[in-house]
């Protein structure tokens, strides 16, 4: 029985019909799977679904009354943005032998390596329309519903919705029960509604965690208020820019502080809510409707959040390849302006900047890009420190940085929540222990293994100073680790290598030589090495050999001037693999390296156990204690601060 057969059949409520019928249109781009034959298809949810409302209707397409497939034949994987990562990898990994498997995951997700590989197709579900709604009505309640009716009904929760459709009731009383309920809102309505709700937005200069992303924001503002006062033209002004990074960085709350900052207003839309009017022309009467009020209200800022929701008119090739043309086409007039812009500043937000059309980043468009990295371990702090109102002194939440590796500033959001959610349980402030207690469990670094990576840290610490590595700001031990994070250091020494210097051979000689000192020391002082400084892409091994690679096959500075192209780490195991050769010359820098390492290292012992000592007792030693205990060693010990 075929897939539309399936939809003649009785449908028990307009819910099931839709979301029946939105499912099967998904399928159809990949029409082997449609007809019901095998694969593995990942559906990724419209903006403000849950992977649970699609269960039932993927479950039914799942299965095909001509094959008659087995219940153990089949599989269906929900992941919503809430869910753990580990979650996706490890209920796939139970129906991966199976004939045909849909996995529904919630918008922004980002899908493992495994699962990239293991889909057929990534398939993005179309949301409800109003014809959707029309033919469900037609089809369930038995009844025409006219395109107000349609338009108006999806301005009401979905629950809603269901609710008061039932069969047997009339059209028009189903849509007077939601009016009592509830008013619907218009789009600016929703937006002013969802600012008084929301707490008051900082200053963007007042943020923290936005790295270049907020240089060029406060430039933005000056430039603004230069323009608006006459002193620069439009052409002087950045017109938009992409922030693009991992979920949870802040991309959405930036646009806010951005648009307090330049004190103008902030229109923020996306493609999924500008579909939701209905209809192509719907859609971009909605757009171009955004982009007016815009420019009414200039200066300003439009934020389109997800932009790479737009796709590429390269990679169109489904049946809707016309209509999302036509969807690409209306942004780019919108960015250029038949009447202008002048004074709309674009700001466009994305997890995949590789997915976006070529053309809106283009000149004169969204030509700026800047990535929105996950934040550092003193934004982090930083950021704790602003969302408790700096109620905890911020010495106090240092010992925080370990524990919240990883964490975006929507995680850290959810974790201070939590802490005044126990806090006011208890009817008392917010304490350090509230928040631990919303933060991933660590593990305490103690005993042998904290005296490692003391020693280990105190290696590269000596070998960096001794060879000018750069300018020495530091080195710290954790006193904690995370167990669910891979390949975390237990350490660091900190040094501020200037970006603009001559680099000659002896210079990547001396940054091998430091990556490896780290190993050198642990060889030197404890007879042998662990594996921190290994598994890793940024671990001190991967380092090392990245540079040594480099230096023979991309910088001439080996046994030949040839030049390769290769960057990445797996393009350059490649040319190693490929040139025996180069894979010797590269072992021979690595292994004198050591060496050189260990030599410094074997002429600098006192100072080395006098490092290891002071970090594995403090956890930290700063630039002026270095300097202090070297020339304390210098008096006690004069032969030992001879350079080798």
């Amino acid at each position: 029985m075929s897939r539309s057969k399936k939809q003649t059949r009785a449908p028990k409520s307009m819910r099931k019909y839709v979301f029946d019928s939105i499912i099967i249109r998904a399928l159809r781009e990949h029409s082997l799977f449609a007809a019901g034959g095998p694969g593995f298809l990942v559906l990724v949810t419209p903006d403000g679904y849950l992977p649970s409302e699609f269960r039932s209707s993927v479950i039914d397409q799942l299965y095909d009354d001509d094959r008659f497939y087995r219940s153990d034949s089949v599989g269906c994987v929900l992941v919503a943005l809430k869910d753990k990562t580990s979650k996706f990898e490890d209920e796939y990994s139970e129906c991966s032998k199976r004939e045909r498997v849909i996995a529904v995951i919630e918008k922004g997700v980002e899908l493992p390596p495994t699962i990239q590989l293991a889909a057929d197709l990534v398939i993005h579900i179309p949301p409800i329309t109003p014809d959707d709604l029309k033919a469900a009505a037609r089809a369930v309640v038995r009844r025409p519903m006219t395109d107000e009716e349609a338009h108006t009904a999806l301005s009401y929760p979905r629950e809603h919705l269901w609710a008061a459709f039932r069969p047997m009731r009339s059209i028009s009383e189903s849509m007077r029960r939601l009016g009592e309920v509830r008013v619907p809102l218009l789009a600016e309505e929703v937006d002013e509604v969802k600012m008084r709700s929301a707490p008051e937005t900082p200053l963007l200069a007042d943020m923290h965690g936005y790295g270049p992303a907020k240089e060029w924001g406060t430039q933005l503002a000056t430039d603004l208020a230069d323009w608006k006062a006459g002193t620069i033209d439009w052409s002087d002004v950045d017109k938009g820019i992409v922030l693009s990074g991992p979920p949870g960085v802040g991309k959405s709350i930036f646009a806010r502080a951005l648009a307090k900052q330049c004190d103008v207003l902030l229109v923020a839309s996306s493609l999924g809510r500008w579909q939701s009017r209905g209809h192509l022309g719907d859609l971009l009467k909605a757009m171009r409707a955004d982009f007016d009020r815009a420019r009414n209200n200039a200066p300003s800022i439009l934020f389109v959040d997800e932009i790479d929701s737009f796709g590429s008119r390269e990679s169109f090739s489904h049946d809707n390849a016309n209509y999302s043309i036509q969807v690409v086409n209306a942004l780019l007039e919108c960015l250029d302006g038949l009447d202008g812009r002048e004074g709309v500043v674009v700001v466009g937000a994305t997890n995949n900047i590789d997915r976006i059309d070529p053309a809106i980043t283009r000149a004169g468009r969204l030509d700026r890009h800047v990535e929105i990295p996950l934040p550092s371990v003193a934004d982090r702090i930083a950021i704790l420190s602003q969302l408790t109102a700096h109620s905890i002194p911020v010495s106090d939440l240092l010992p925080l940085g370990p524990l919240t590796r990883g964490l975006t500033g929507a995680d850290l959001a959810k974790a201070v929540r939590d802490g005044r959610r126990l806090a006011r349980r208890e009817r008392r402030q917010l304490t350090l222990e509230d928040l631990k207690t919303g933060l991933p469990e660590g593990t305490k670094i103690s005993g042998e293994h904290r005296w490692g990576i003391a020693v280990h840290e105190a290696g590269h610490t000596i070998v960096g100073t001794h060879l000018g590595y750069g300018t020495y700001l530091g080195t710290n031990i954790a006193d904690v680790v995370r167990p669910d994070v891979k390949n975390q250091p237990g350490g660091a020494a900190y040094f501020d290598i200037p970006r603009v210097a001559r680099r000659d051979r002896q210079f990547y000689l001396n940054c091998v030589a430091v990556m490896l000192a780290g190993l050198a020391a642990e060889k030197l002082y404890l007879g042998d090495f662990s594996d921190g400084a290994g598994g890793g892409e940024e671990s001190d091994l991967a380092v090392a050999t990245r540079i040594a690679t480099f230096s023979e096959a991309n910088l001439g500075m080996g046994a030949s001037f040839l030049h390769s192209n290769a960057q990445t780490d797996q393009e350059l195991e490649k040319l190693r693999l490929s040139d025996d050769r180069l894979k010797d010359r590269v072992e021979k820098i690595l292994t004198d390296q050591y060496e050189r390492a260990k030599c410094i290292l074997q002429s600098r012992r006192v100072l080395l156990e006098m490092l290891a000592t002071e970090l594995d007792a403090t956890g930290f030693l700063s630039p002026d204690r270095f300097t202090e205990l070297e020339k304390n060693l210098a008096v006690s010990s004069p032969l030992e601060s001879q350079i080798v």
